[in-house]
């Protein structure tokens, strides 16, 4: 894989990251049994953390191309 297909594949990976938070917090909106927010919390966090880890590798990827 060369640096150009690794970029798309990153920003692929942010775009569905950024759908799928999008959609949790939509959801949490929506729901009021706290089990299920506690739940839906908890996955928001997770994909949260794994987008500031793939924006991270953009800005890095990016800043070595400068």
């Amino acid at each position: 894989m060369d640096n150009k297909e690794y970029i798309e594949n990153l920003q692929r990976k942010e775009q569905a990251l950024l759908e799928r938070i999008e959609k949790m917090r939509k959801t949490m909106n929506e729901t009021v049994e706290l089990r299920t927010l506690g739940f839906m919390s908890e996955l928001l966090e997770e994909a949260k953390k794994e987008l500031e880890m793939v924006q991270e590798k953009l800005r890095s990827v990016g800043n070595e191309e400068d």
